[in-house]
């Protein structure tokens, strides 16, 4: 087996040296619990446990997967012993809940999250959705319902699920047919309907299971307004918390998967024996039939959204460390320049430098990117400065689709580059790219597709709060850019970041006026919404890593060349230039392609693409 290696060094100085972590931890919810002292001993903790408890089961849950029989499904035995090793000594879903005493600030819970994604993604997953429904219980739900299900989901007894997908219904979810019918108790209602793909639906890690479910209530108006949100315990739990009698919900079958095989991602039925039973969470159907389930399991979605492009990152992350470890130890291949000298490793040869420094430069902008993302959120949900608070929350909607979708799409390409600097060996299943590859391509599928978090962009996140939040974070971009023009050593990189910074306010203004003429422009929104996003992502990439390498840069003229962090210093100045010379341009090239507004996808007929 390949020993896992993670860049510890990168969380380390993002946290330390780049984010300003003292406002984090001075915020009233840490002050007390956390200090900066104590970054390096949770990341080296967190690295070892990674290293020695989390990696080992990857391949096995891989090779043996899931096992499915009369309705129960049964993980790799390793599988449940680490998640139980994970939420019984600290590092699983109570630093992340709301509702816990031992909730850490996003930011440092994120960077010890990280490298236990890019040891196993499988197993994770599980962890990150116990702790979004702990939170939705806490968000929304009575002290009762606090009381009842929160201790036992944060200590790993019971674990949590989301249900929305219905098989009829896909990503609309406001076509969902399954029904919440009252009872007695205004409290209770009976659950009837199918949800699928739904991520820990049935697994043997805990001795219940907390579904959040979104089901329309009777008299519940059409659409996603009237849908309600409800706790269905796979097992009843009774008012002093104990637990009861099986609770109609029944597994019907897993998915067979191209990856993320000790994932378990069930069909559910509920009530076939019509003895279902949901808590309601938040207030019943209004006199028009709305209920607020959708917002409230937003509050859900959106953590696993940005949730889920940090695993794409993560296995990104991981898939390019152990090429390059690969790539300085396998000899072939001689010098262009010099091919008498003899064999050489990979790492010397031009084409595979090339493809290690994209690799490189990829992972830490958007490491970069979504660490900023943290940094906003921790604000906005502890901040006292309740306008700051606001603005970064703000910008933290703004970024939550370019981190989920950017970081999922990029991934896949990237893994595919490990894979091409490994050569043929890389699509064995003897080395460990090639499960990453297969891993991580469900992740800009999960969580909504591509398209729906550009059309979210596009349609909501430019035009909310009447279009201040978006304007917010494009002030903030010229404001860096303005800020920064006289900074030696990055002139070049200055002028492109503006460059690309000006194609994407022409964007906005042009979207602004395909809305304005939707009659006549309308279809270009949608057409065009995907490379809207793309360009977005880069901008913001570009910016913070070119920030943290600036910060590099002031490191090593301190420090000279001969100290120890000289190479991590050096290559980050070298990943940000990497990153705006040669990713960056790719915004000026969509902002054209954007305007020039070519219609030709949809003027081809649809009995084009059929083949007979």
């Amino acid at each position: 087996m390949a020993e896992f290696a993670y860049d510890i060094r990168d969380l380390k100085f993002i946290l330390n040296e780049w984010l300003d972590m003292e406002e984090v931890f001075g915020l009233e919810r840490f002050k007390d619990s956390y200090e900066k002292g104590d970054i390096d001993f949770i990341l080296n903790e967190v690295y070892k446990i990674a290293k020695e408890v989390v990696f080992p089961i990857n391949k096995e849950g891989d090779e043996i997967g899931l096992k499915f029989e009369n309705g129960k499904v049964t993980l790799p035995p390793a599988y449940v012993e680490a998640y139980k090793f994970l939420q019984e000594n600290g590092w699983g879903s109570a630093n992340e809940s709301l509702g816990s005493d031992e909730l850490m600030p996003l930011t440092l819970y994120r960077a010890y999250n990280e490298m236990l994604m890019a040891a196993c993604p499988a197993l994770t997953s599980y962890i990150k959705l116990t702790t979004g429904a702990a939170n939705l219980i806490y968000r929304f739900g009575t002290d009762q319902d606090r009381e009842m299900f929160i201790e036992n989901m944060l200590n790993g007894q019971w674990s949590g699920t989301m249900c929305l997908t219905e098989p009829n219904a896909g990503s609309d979810v406001g076509d969902a047919t399954t029904r919440a019918f009252p009872t007695d108790d205004p409290r209770i209602y009976k659950i009837k309907g199918t949800k699928m793909f739904i991520t820990g639906g049935e697994v043997d890690l805990s001795e219940n299971i907390i579904h959040m479910v979104l089901a329309r209530p009777e008299g519940g108006a059409p659409g996603s307004k009237g849908l309600g949100l409800y706790i269905v315990p796979k097992i009843w739990v009774n008012e002093d918390g104990s637990l009861g009698e099986p609770n109609d919900v029944v597994c019907t079958g897993i998915e067979h998967k191209m990856g993320l095989k000790a994932s378990a991602t069930a069909m559910l039925s509920f009530g076939e024996n019509d003895n279902c039973r949901g808590i309601l969470v938040g207030p019943p159907p209004d006199g028009e039939g709305a209920s607020k389930g959708l917002a409230m399991m937003f509050h859900m979605m959106n953590e696993s959204r940005i949730g889920t492009g940090h695993n794409a990152l993560a296995q990104m992350a991981a898939a390019y460390y152990f090429a390059a470890k690969y790539a300085t130890e396998r000899i072939q291949g001689r010098l262009f320049t010099n091919p008498k000298a003899g064999r050489v490793p990979l790492i010397k040869h031009e084409d595979i430098k090339r493809m290690l420094l994209e690799m490189k430069a990829q992972v830490e902008a958007i490491r970069a990117m979504i660490f900023r993302g943290f940094y906003y959120l921790d604000i906005a949900e502890h901040g006292s400065d309740k306008e700051k608070a606001k603005r970064c929350q703000g910008l933290a909607e703004i970024l939550t689709p370019l981190i989920k979708t950017y970081a999922a799409e990029t991934a896949w390409q990237m893994i595919g580059q490990a894979i091409q600097v490994y050569g043929g060996v890389g699509y064995t299943e003897e080395y460990p790219v090639s499960q990453y590859a297969r891993d991580v391509k469900i992740l800009s599928i999960w969580e909504g597709t591509s398209f729906i978090h550009a059309m979210d962009l596009v349609g909501r996140k430019m035009r909310m709060g009447d279009g201040v939040h978006f304007a917010n974070w494009m002030n903030d971009r010229k404001a860096f850019i303005d800020a920064n023009k006289n900074i030696e050593g990055f002139g070049a990189e200055l002028k492109r970041l503006e460059k690309a910074y000006q194609s994407v306010a022409e964007i906005k203004e042009l979207y602004s006026a395909y809305y304005a003429d939707k009659a006549q422009k309308g279809h270009l929104i949608p057409l065009y919404a995907h490379r809207v996003l793309t360009c977005c992502a880069q901008l913001f990439a570009a910016e913070s890593i070119l920030d943290q390498a600036m910060l590099a840069k002031r490191k090593i003229e301190e420090l000279g060349t001969g100290h120890h962090d000289y190479a991590y210093y050096a290559g980050k100045v070298n990943s940000a230039k990497f990153f705006i010379n040669n990713i960056l341009p790719n915004v000026d090239y969509q902002a054209g392609l954007i305007k020039n507004a070519d219609v030709s996808a949809l003027e081809c007929p649809e009995e084009a693409f059929i083949v007979s």
